[in-house]
């Protein structure tokens, strides 16, 4: 990897040098440096931002210093994207190496890098890595949290490419010195402010990305059904200017708020990787439902009632609570999307079958609300169907959760515990993990012992392994010639993260054949 990331320096050092030419334009500079993403075997969507608007071209070549055949291709940038430009560059060939730069006359952008997927009908291995959740937000002239630390390890991990699962911004933090994001120009200066960030421009320059949103791109929690829809449209715009991915979506659905951002891509013959959108479409939560006439909000309600009890809860959650979870109307993917994810899973030749997942499908019951587990039919109709049509090594890679937690899917730990497919939790990037919010969480309740009880559900589900005061990202393998998967969980400082509880296990797991 330091030898990729010498080479790129020196020719950008070399563009930058450049003499500009008598009567030349204004100089062009590239603020936000250069991104690629959503590659293909023969394409790719190569992105950056000018200062102003003007046109660009792209230059793509197997050559990195751009010496032999190199393709070109011109694009306006106006105010209108914010002075984004985003070009779908093709025909490229398979399981290559490619640089690319932009420029405007003597104008040159730093050179990124990506390497197109190997042919769907070879066999390839393939190494990634993916994180989400980065608050990048300044506070004094400092960051809130830290400086993206993770994303230097993952890009040290010399990754295929990158998965940029949810929560690329932070746009309602609670360090925002002027409030939640609420126009446009709010939007996108979240983005800016977070492309100041090294960790986070070099490893978007050193490799593809596959980004998705989650709920802080908007506002938190956010559903198609209770969104205020300009916020809403002016958080989804802001996150496709500055993400490298397809503006051209293949799905529509009248019942979402927008058509999800639904991707399938092949690497090779053996890896799927899914991506869903999962809040575009999604019903409204049931937390009402789910309140006491005291006004408390049940905490775990479909924790069985004898675990309740030995979790100081009521018996029983609120009347109709169980019902509202389980409604078969409400939907978490839309009707669409979710026959879409049902269709690849069954006819799929690829061995492996990710699942690039914004929020947790394992069961654990805290707080189920914006989970899956929230959604209780739609989760229960996806996990039946991949286990009725027999549907082998599915892989839901999850962030969200601020935590790494790692553990086998099935329907219900106690009525219908047989194992179905596999998650891994990782994250965050930056912001707060998981035992800093639930402590907090517990503050507010009086309950200094509300970490513990977290523990003990994960307890009672058999995780496999958790750590949730862990900054972390992770990496997948695929061996094409074994026949296998590994997933290992790494910290900001690229060493594997263990179980909080006990030390000596590794979190990894092994998937297949």
């Amino acid at each position: 990897m330091r030898r990729l990331g010498t080479l790129l320096a020196t020719v950008a050092l070399v563009a930058a040098v450049s003499p500009i030419p008598a009567g030349a334009a204004a100089p062009v500079s590239f603020p936000d440096g250069v991104a690629s993403g959503d590659v293909t075997p023969v394409s790719a969507v190569l992105w950056t931002r000018a200062d102003q608007a003007t046109t660009l071209t792209a230059e793509v070549s197997t050559d990195p210093s751009f010496a032999l055949r190199t393709l070109r291709f011109p694009e306006s940038v106006t105010a209108s994207a914010d002075f984004t430009a985003k070009i779908v560059v093709a025909p490229l060939v398979p399981n290559h190496r490619y640089f690319y730069r932009f420029r405007h006359d003597g104008s040159v952008s730093p050179v990124g890098t990506f390497k197109t997927a190997p042919s769907p009908l070879l066999p390839a291995g393939v190494r990634f890595v993916y994180t989400g959740d980065s608050d990048g937000t300044i506070v004094n002239g400092h960051p809130a949290f830290n400086n993206f630390e993770t994303l230097a390890a993952a890009r040290n991990e010399n990754p295929d490419f990158f998965v940029y699962l949810g929560d690329t911004i932070y746009a309602d933090s609670v360090f925002r010195p002027t409030g939640p994001a609420v126009t446009l120009d709010d939007y996108r200066a979240a983005y800016r402010v977070n492309r100041g960030y090294p960790n986070l421009t070099d490893l978007l320059r050193a490799t593809s990305t596959y980004a998705i949103w989650d709920d802080h791109e908007v506002v938190n929690d956010f559903d198609s059904v209770t969104v205020d829809p300009q916020r809403y449209a002016n958080g989804r715009q802001a996150f496709l200017e500055n993400l490298p991915v397809e503006t051209v979506l293949r799905l529509h659905d009248a019942g979402c708020r927008s058509d999800p951002m639904f991707r399938v891509f092949r690497w090779g013959r053996d890896a799927d990787v899914i991506v869903l959108d999962e809040r575009s479409c999604r019903s409204a939560e049931v937390k009402p439902a789910c309140t006491f006439a005291n006004g408390s909000l049940d905490l775990a309600p479909t924790l069985p009632p004898p675990a309740r009890m030995q979790f100081g809860l009521p018996a029983n959650p609120p009347p109709g609570c169980l019902a509202a979870l389980n409604d078969p109307t409400r939907t978490y993917l839309g009707s669409v999307q979710k026959q879409a994810l049902l269709t690849v899973l069954r006819w799929s030749p690829a061995r492996f079958k990710f699942v690039v997942s914004e929020d947790a499908i394992q069961q654990f019951y805290a707080l189920p609300y914006d989970r899956w587990e929230g959604y209780g039919a739609e989760r229960a109709e996806i996990l039946n169907f991949i286990r009725a049509n027999a549907i082998r090594n599915v892989t839901f890679l999850t962030t969200d959760e601020h935590a790494v937690m790692m553990n086998q899917v099935f329907v219900d730990r106690f009525a219908d515990p047989q194992p179905i497919a596999y998650e891994a939790v990782t994250g965050p990037i930056a912001t707060f993990t998981s035992q800093q919010q639930i402590a907090a969480f517990g503050q507010a309740l009086g309950d200094p012992n509300l970490v513990a009880k977290f523990q003990g559900a994960l307890n009672l589900v058999g995780e496999d392994c958790r750590n949730l005061n862990v900054s972390s990202y992770a990496v997948v393998a695929v061996d094409p010639v074994a026949g296998t998967a590994s997933i290992t969980m790494k910290d900001s400082n690229g060493a594997v993260v263990h179980d909080q509880l006990a030390a000596s296990t590794a979190c990894t797991a092994a998937i297949g054949p």
